[in-house]
């Protein structure tokens, strides 16, 4: 008797992942590590750095690829959850940054009002921004929660906390169309530019120093940028374009005269002067000039590229894969280099190189710890758990 063969069941495969873009990680992990070396003030080690050598700097750089890499990771999800679960997921991620802006100014803060008992050098006071919270607690604390009152080294995360909020909108208006989106928030920042327009930060008279209504421009131009990725819309090819982007970076390199900053002190002929642009309202020399260097990045180094993925790289690659702990954990390294060099009034090249080789080695154990936890390994127990912690040791979402 012949048995009929039953048909095989359809086994449902897990969705794939998208490969990641190797050139997020890495110039977002050059962005955390620039920053963290800019952040201490006097180091020496921030001739490293490209903030000296051009009219933007890794704050650009960081702004363009949060929108970037938001764009990239909640496209999918949005299309398969609909917008509400769209929402409900930003707005976790938007409150989970404002936690770690909130951790972050009270820990520098108790630090900084640690190390001016210990020196009494008000410098670090005044260059943390905490001089409210030493001077007039009682105003500056419910003025910190309301984002009234911004703290150095922090101020950056206030910024982006509307901006994430607001994709839940930005998102499918751009996958409608890019311009939807690019139009308005193109003539907000106009605005910003002609009128001086800025949020206030309410405590002290003071601004932000982020200006949100200027940077969303650069954030939404990264969201976008990752919008036309995912409907395959091609970028931009032409010769006079990479002419022009070759030709502001050569003029950013003499425009902010790095060679006064080695000592040489021949200024530019005044009518070869250029504004550098400010920078709590995006000026429109910073905004080319970040935009002239992502659009040489993608001419000339595509996505497949072998040396993105040279193991001398890879630890800045591994920075990048984990930017909000290593931001957060980074300002405070910065803060500790600082405290140190006032310790050191004079300190030897020995003690400059162990300030920024082991802060960057600081970050990259931290950020090893967590690429170990979201791959599943076992791990031993960990204090560094609750809600009282701006992230958990689990499984992170990398966007």
């Amino acid at each position: 008797m012949i048995r009929p063969v039953p048909h095989p069941v359809p086994v449902s495969m897990p969705p794939t992942r998208p490969v990641r873009d190797a050139r997020i990680d890495l110039f977002r992990g050059a962005a955390l590590l620039a920053i963290f070396i800019n952040h201490i003030p006097g180091n020496p080690g921030r001739f490293l750095t490209w903030n000296w050598l051009g009219f933007s700097d890794a704050a650009e750089l960081f702004m363009l690829l949060a929108g970037l890499s938001l764009s990239l990771a909640h496209w999918e999800f949005q299309a398969r959850h609909g917008w509400l679960r769209l929402a409900l997921r930003l707005g976790a991620r938007s409150f989970r940054l404002y936690r770690t802006y909130l951790l972050l100014a009270l820990v520098l803060a108790a630090g900084g009002a640690a190390a001016f008992a210990a020196t009494g050098d008000r410098a670090i006071v005044w260059h943390l921004g905490i001089e409210p919270l030493l001077d007039d607690t009682v105003a500056a604390l419910p003025a910190l929660f309301a984002l009234q009152y911004l703290p150095g080294y922090a101020d950056i995360l206030a910024t982006y906390v509307p901006l994430v909020l607001a994709s839940a909108f930005l998102l499918p208006l751009a996958a409608r169309g890019v311009w939807l989106v690019l139009l308005p928030s193109g003539l907000l920042w106009l605005y910003v530019q002609m009128t001086g327009a800025n949020l206030s930060a309410g405590f002290q008279g003071e601004r932000w120093m982020f200006n949100p209504l200027a940077w969303q421009f650069l954030f939404c131009i990264g969201l976008c940028i990752g919008a036309g990725a995912k409907r395959d819309l091609s970028w931009p090819r032409h010769r006079l374009l990479d002419m022009a982007a070759f030709a502001w970076v050569a003029v950013g390199v003499v425009a902010v005269e790095p060679w006064r900053q080695l000592g040489f002190d021949h200024p530019l002929p005044s009518f070869l002067a250029l504004p550098l642009g400010s920078k709590d309202g995006l000026g429109w020399p910073r905004l080319l000039h970040i935009l002239a260097l992502a659009h040489l990045v993608v001419r000339f180094l595509p996505a497949g590229a072998d040396v993105l993925r040279a193991a001398w790289l890879a630890p800045l690659r591994l920075l990048g894969r984990q930017p909000l702990p290593v931001f957060a954990f980074g300002a405070i390294l910065s803060f500790a280099g600082h405290y140190a060099l006032i310790a050191w009034p004079d300190p030897g090249w020995a003690r400059i190189v162990f300030i920024n080789a082991g802060g960057a080695t600081a970050l990259l154990l931290l950020a090893a710890l967590l690429e170990w936890q979201a791959a599943g390994m076992p791990r031993p127990d960990m204090p560094l758990r609750g809600p009282w912690h701006p992230f958990t040791l689990r499984a992170l979402s990398r966007d």
